[in-house]
């Protein structure tokens, strides 16, 4: 957190953070892709497991969409109910019914 002059404390949103976390690795396996294989800084099985397993993981969290499914579009969802035809459709199961 950083203190502005105004005595206002910003809040930095942790997914922003992580945004530049994951730039930054993904420069780091950029970089290091370029250098000859004997001038590695890092491991191959650290550069698999940034490539494979990390990058994608972190990708796959912060770009995901907590949207439902079928929330607003016409492919599989409920369709809408207006309180006139949910009490219209009460009624008819209840003379049905009875």
């Amino acid at each position: 957190m950083t203190s502005l002059s105004i005595g206002y404390t910003h809040r930095t949103n942790e997914y922003t953070v992580l945004e530049r976390i994951l730039k930054e690795l993904n420069e780091v396996v950029a970089r290091e892709n370029k250098r000859p294989f004997e001038y590695a800084d890092l491991t191959p099985s650290l550069l698999a497991l940034l490539e494979e397993e990390i990058i994608p993981s972190l990708e796959n969290e912060i770009n995901c969409d907590p949207t439902p499914e079928h929330l607003y579009d016409n492919s599989g969802g409920e369709p809408p109910v207006t309180a006139n035809e949910m009490h219209e459709i009460a009624r008819a199961s209840k003379l049905l019914h009875s």
